[in-house]
């Protein structure tokens, strides 16, 4: 791992897209998985053949956000512990992505509908699983994608269930943009709308994100009863009329608990 083996380690990779000091970064806490001991400024120095400087300021900040240990007695670096929750919350969303698949088939059966899993990153919920609708007019959705939390009924799902201080977080960190005519821009009249969420048990977006489409979506909890994301069901607002939204509304409430439950 030195620093004259750069451009040949990146193979294929576009150097214009990579950004040196996270990508030396990375490399540090590589460096330090493959060895599998502490190791010191001299250490990284010589291993990476960068200047000293440098892999200190890299160390040290790495260090400041957990992830590295740095020990105060023989000054020597190891992988932070705040990496074990990086992969605890990377694999939960594994798990809960298998888990859900029979849900997601048994939804698209029960409404004709596209279905979709997705869970909450930061201030965004994140497609991670999606069941089509067999329908050829369908609502197209792709794995990976993601939108502000407060967008989408599968954010308003989510948000109606977190902890009030995490929930006014994002909404004012992700704001109420008008997506559409239809969208709640307004502070007082969205959280109406979480509470209303909440009595019933899931949430409705009529042609909020999107003109033309309709979503119905219902909260996904952890073992720890915290809801981390939610099931979906989603079409084209002409097939998702009035009198079904209760019915898939409560079908989505109870495979999402049904869920939860075997994530506990």
């Amino acid at each position: 791992m030195t620093g004259k083996g750069d451009k040949e380690r990146r193979g294929g990779r576009n150097p214009s897209y990579i950004v040196p000091a996270v990508d030396r970064a990375i490399r540090i806490l590589s460096l330090l998985r493959g060895r599998e001991r502490e190791m010191t400024i001299a250490e990284v120095t010589q291993a990476t053949g960068w200047h000293k400087s440098s892999v200190h300021k890299l160390l040290v900040t790495l260090n400041d956000h957990g992830l590295l240990d740095r020990d105060p007695a023989t000054k020597r670096y190891s992988l932070g512990v705040a990496l074990s929750e990086y992969g605890r919350i990377a694999l939960s969303g594994l798990d809960v992505r298998q888990a859900a698949k029979p849900f997601l088939k048994a939804l698209v059966e029960y409404s004709g509908e596209t279905a979709a899993l997705s869970i909450l990153r930061g201030i965004r919920m994140t497609l991670v699983d999606v069941e089509e609708s067999p329908f050829e007019v369908r609502v197209a959705l792709v794995v990976g994608m993601n939108e502000p939390a407060t967008v989408t009924s599968n954010g308003k799902a989510l948000l109606a269930y977190l902890p009030e201080d995490r929930a006014n977080q994002i909404i004012r960190e992700a704001g109420l943009p008008a997506m559409t005519r239809k969208s709640i821009t307004k502070s007082g009249r969205y959280r109406q709308d979480l509470v209303g969420v909440r009595a019933r048990g899931y949430a409705i977006d009529c042609g909020e994100y999107q003109d033309g489409i309709t979503g119905i979506s219902a909260p996904v909890l952890d073992s720890k009863g915290q809801v981390i994301g939610a099931l979906s069901i989603a079409g084209p607002s002409f097939r998702m009329k009035r009198d079904k939204l209760r019915d898939y509304g409560k079908k989505c409430s109870e495979s999402a608990a049904q869920l939860s439950a075997l994530l506990k």
